[in-house]
């Protein structure tokens, strides 16, 4: 058997030409990338997933002085969960007659300006991570990586609600922005281009919190808040609660890795956001 196999084997290898090439087989680079790229993938899949998964959890999260201070407990986080519930019905009981006060005229220029502001807000985010890859300065390219992992997780977020809330716009059925109407291509709760620009600016103005900077940047967001309103595009509750989902999901991407950022120095006005989020950060 033995040296049947024998003869066979040096048989096959006279019939091959001598100038024929075997298929190589895959180069170890090659493996490594494709290995590399794969784990790449997951590791963005898994992080995204993770921060969507904390930020469903965090209304529910408990936080307070604790029973060991003699002091009662008291859950701060449902205290800021119930200021922005409540401003948002505010705001949705007003949204129909205040949107009937915006001029028509205003619609195409302000629907304009807030698609150009939010190009603009991308753009700055962009940029800073590209200035980054240039100068190889690692902290614009953290802020630039922060800032796309906060849009991924926000765009998701938004979306989602979009999806349930099935809000009509402005000028959509009978105007008075009814939920739940089946408007599954183009929800109008929350507002997409308020959280977008809230989501990059809360990012940006964390990791470079000199006030030009933050003001710029929360003026940008602001402005593109407004002129969704005055764009015909939403209603005031609409971009409310938007900008306001949009600047947590922005500090919670830039706060989850705190030991590896450098200490950032700053007045009580630039320090405000922050103490703001000691009362409603994602745990």
């Amino acid at each position: 058997m033995f040296l049947t196999l024998l003869i066979t084997t040096a048989t096959a290898a006279q019939q091959v030409p001598p100038d024929t090439k075997l298929p190589d087989a895959p180069s170890t680079t090659q493996t490594k990338q494709h290995k590399s790229f794969g784990q790449t993938m997951g590791t963005i899949v898994k992080t995204i997933g993770e921060d969507e998964w904390t930020m469903m959890k965090a209304p529910l999260q408990t936080q307070g002085l604790g029973f060991d201070t003699g002091t009662p407990f008291r859950n701060k986080t449902l205290y800021w969960n119930a200021a922005v519930l409540t401003g948002t019905g505010i705001l949705i009981a007003n949204d129909e007659s205040v949107a009937s006060q915006v001029n028509p005229a205003w619609h195409t220029t302000s629907t304009n300006i807030s698609n150009g502001l939010t190009y603009a807000t991308a753009a700055t985010a962009g940029g800073i991570y590209i200035t980054g890859l240039f100068t190889h300065d690692e902290h614009a390219q953290r802020t630039g990586v922060l800032s796309a992992e906060a849009a991924i997780d926000s765009a998701l977020f938004y979306g989602g609600m979009k999806l349930i809330f099935n809000r009509d716009r402005p000028y959509m059925g009978n105007g008075d922005g009814k939920f739940f109407a089946g408007n599954f291509s183009s929800g109008s709760f929350p507002s997409g281009h308020a959280t977008f620009a809230w989501t990059l600016a809360s990012v940006i103005a964390h990791e470079y919190p000199q006030w030009p900077v933050q003001l710029a940047m929360y003026s940008m967001a602001t402005a593109v808040a407004t002129t969704r309103v005055t764009g015909g595009q939403h209603f005031p509750s609409d971009v409310f609660f938007g900008s306001t989902m949009g600047f947590l999901v922005g500090r919670y991407v830039a706060n989850k890795d705190k030991h590896a950022q450098p200490p950032h120095a700053g007045n009580k006005v630039t320090r405000l956001p922050s103490a703001v989020l000691n009362h409603v950060s994602f745990q």
